[in-house]
């Protein structure tokens, strides 16, 4: 008897700890996915993708994220500088007809507190695959005027170019190795 109830409770607690959890689809007039490198060392260069989608399950009660998968066409980068642009598609940097996406996945939430938290997850750049740390900041919940929540947050983190085999002809004098990664997102619920 005591196995049943024990049991009984465990499937409970479980299956209440996702019971909150909504899914949403990023809203992307509200979304910028960055990032910035340094160059020479003596500048920072700062560029974005305009072109990306992700899965997000988030439970606005405890403030977690159940799940994020994104994807984000490397034909979007953007550093507002089109032979830059065109350039960094090739074989030395995105090899993009290769590998079209750069893709993240978490594998976990490391809540700290309702505003931040740590997420992990395996990023892949270029068919290399690495599993990163992006610190969380959840901005919180509003509603929209049909009613459906809207949740808000950053994600930030630094990842180093050459453990991508990224660029990998491209010396530290020319091309820092640090890319820092700044993600603000606003997400409709589904």
């Amino acid at each position: 008897m005591k196995k049943i109830l024990l049991s009984s409770l465990l499937a409970a607690s479980l299956l209440s700890s996702g019971l909150f959890a909504k899914e949403y689809v990023v809203d992307k007039a509200h979304t910028d996915v960055g990032f910035k490198i340094k160059h020479l060392q003596i500048s920072n260069v700062k560029g974005n993708f305009k072109d990306y989608d992700a899965v997000i399950d988030f439970d606005p009660q405890s403030a977690e994220f159940k799940k994020l998968e994104a994807k984000i066409k490397v034909a979007s980068v953007n550093t507002e500088n089109k032979n830059r642009d065109d350039h960094l598609q090739q074989d030395d940097f995105f090899k993009a007809k290769q590998f079209p996406e750069l893709t993240f996945v978490m594998k976990s939430y490391q809540k700290i507190s309702n505003e931040k938290g740590k997420m992990n997850g395996t990023l892949t750049i270029a068919g290399v695959s690495k599993d990163i740390v992006l610190d969380t900041e959840i901005g919180g919940t509003a509603k929209a005027k049909d009613g459906k929540e809207k949740v808000g947050f950053s994600l930030n983190g630094q990842i180093k170019r050459t453990e991508f085999n990224f660029a990998p002809s491209s010396s530290s004098m020319t091309l820092g190795d640090d890319v820092n990664l700044n993600i603000e997102v606003e997400a409709n619920e589904k």
